[in-house]
């Protein structure tokens, strides 16, 4: 098994994020941590607690403020100019 394919008890999923037990047990009881009861424990997909922090930080005002400036200096890597930035926005957002 590859170890991002790591299977976790809630234990090591708390030691994992710096987390307390009590914390990440009350996130899986709501739903809000990607999580699965397995009898009366919960276990956790490594690989999935990655992208779940991953996709947290992305989406967070700084996330975005650092994918914007990534976008901006991909787009002067290519030379492209403003008309063909609006060109390629539009046809993504259709």
């Amino acid at each position: 098994m590859r170890s991002d394919d790591e299977i976790l008890t809630l234990e090591e999923v708390a030691k994992y994020l710096k987390l307390k037990p009590q914390t990440v047990y009350k996130w899986a009881q709501e739903g809000q941590i990607p999580a699965t009861k397995l009898g009366k424990e919960w276990r956790f997909r490594k690989r999935i607690l990655d992208d779940w922090v991953d996709s947290a930080i992305v989406l967070s005002k700084g996330g975005f403020e650092w994918l914007l400036q990534s976008s901006l200096v991909a787009v002067q890597r290519q030379s492209l100019s403003s008309e063909a930035v609006d060109t390629l926005l539009r046809e993504v957002m259709d």
